[in-house]
């Protein structure tokens, strides 16, 4: 009985870490908030330099229309209010690949989660590198990680 216990203990704090571990990996910045009430974050431990010159990065996509309308009214919100208002959806990850000299992206995979966490769906190699618009969400990521 002692040593099932023990094991119990053990599973429970090893599942504590490894929760902790992977929740303190990532870390969200909001970098853009498009007029149809999408939030737009990417995870500043995971943007990862290639020696070829092209930037890998993980990017959040949550649809918060009534959010969005509040910020619009006027509603002072501090970020960490908003980061509650936006967690909890149903939400879209997607790893990018920005190629700095050329001025491109590419998704490379895109993941569905629910409001829970759970992934939903997912696609890998999703195209081919496309030119960033001016004026465009992949811009103003490419501004902040393209320094």
């Amino acid at each position: 009985m002692k040593s099932l216990l023990s094991k119990s203990i053990l599973t429970i704090i090893g599942l504590l870490i490894f929760s902790h571990a992977e929740a303190r990996g990532e870390d969200w910045k909001l970098f853009s908030v498009g007029s149809d009430g999408v939030f737009w974050s990417y995870d500043t431990q995971s943007v990862s330099y290639q020696p070829d010159n092209t930037i890998r990065v993980w990017v959040k996509k949550v649809e918060a229309e009534e959010t969005f309308k509040m910020i619009k009214s006027g509603t002072k919100i501090d970020p960490s209010q908003l980061e509650k208002m936006i967690s909890g959806r149903e939400y879209e990850k997607s790893l990018m690949e920005i190629d700095c000299v050329e001025k491109t992206a590419n998704h490379l995979q895109r993941l569905n989660y629910d409001s829970r966490d759970i992934r939903r769906s997912g696609e890998s190699k999703l195209g081919a590198k496309k030119a960033i618009p001016a004026d465009s969400v992949a811009e103003k990521l490419y501004k902040i990680v393209c320094k």
